[in-house]
């Protein structure tokens, strides 16, 4: 009986050793998925800018761009590697007065859109300009994968009963209102066959914790349009950071 009883807790401890691996290798995927997703758009970015630098390298213009972006993602993967370190999600959001036409012209140059036009007018709003500045990328790079026949997606960029919205439209492959509703902001959900099903997910999560929200309007073969609402700040013109 003791024998039994002592293979019986050495099993059973075998079997909590292997569970407590499975679950920190299940952790650690995760924590690389995430880690791939913000890799994979700030890869995209440069590849963008090569990409252009073939037809524009001698453009003065493209020069101050390029070195823009160049900067800003130097920034932006050595913020990744810092956070990587600390292992540890940002406890509280960097808010101070922004303008989101400002910050939408900024994620396309940073997407190596620097063509793209930004329709609209500057909406003043309290936010932490970084986070929903990736968002932003992340709603780009999508809507140019989604359709990379065409130039650039559409960007507008406004106010409407106190709130600021800015909204990205593709004309690409679309999507199911079953896959919307089901699947879309769900983390490792993904209609792309190279995607990590991340970036809704955390677009989803940074714009609520701003008192926010995004409206999916899409259909099968003839595109989507992602619209971020944001609480303005003031209707009308304001101070803003420039960004």
């Amino acid at each position: 009986v003791l024998g039994h009883q002592a293979t019986a807790s050495i099993l059973t401890l075998h079997l909590q050793n292997q569970l407590a691996t499975a679950q920190e290798m299940a952790a650690l995927g995760k924590v690389s998925a995430f880690v791939m997703h913000d890799l994979k758009n700030l890869v995209s970015s440069l590849a963008m800018v090569v990409d252009n630098a073939k037809d524009y390298l001698a453009d003065p213009e493209f020069q101050a761009d390029m070195l823009e972006t160049l900067e800003n993602t130097v920034a932006k993967m050595k913020d990744l590697i810092n956070r990587l370190k600390n292992m540890e999600e940002k406890s509280e959001l960097a808010i101070s007065d922004v303008d989101l036409f400002g910050v939408a012209r900024q994620s396309a140059r940073l997407a190596g859109m620097e063509d793209l036009e930004v329709v609209g007018a500057p909406v003043l709003l309290r936010v932490d300009a970084e986070e929903v500045q990736k968002v932003l990328l992340n709603l780009l790079v999508n809507a140019r994968e989604a359709d990379p026949a065409s130039d650039a997606p559409c960007v507008e960029v406004g106010q409407a009963e106190g709130m600021a919205f800015v909204r990205v439209t593709d004309q690409g492959c679309g999507m199911s209102n079953d896959f919307i509703r089901t699947r879309l902001f769900r983390p490792f959900e993904t209609t792309k066959k190279k995607g990590f099903g991340i970036g809704l997910y955390q677009c989803k999560q940074v714009i609520e914790a701003h008192g926010g929200r995004i409206d999916v309007n899409s259909e099968e073969g003839r595109g989507s349009s992602f619209t971020i609402w944001l609480p303005a700040l003031v209707t009308g013109a304001g101070t803003v950071e420039q960004v």
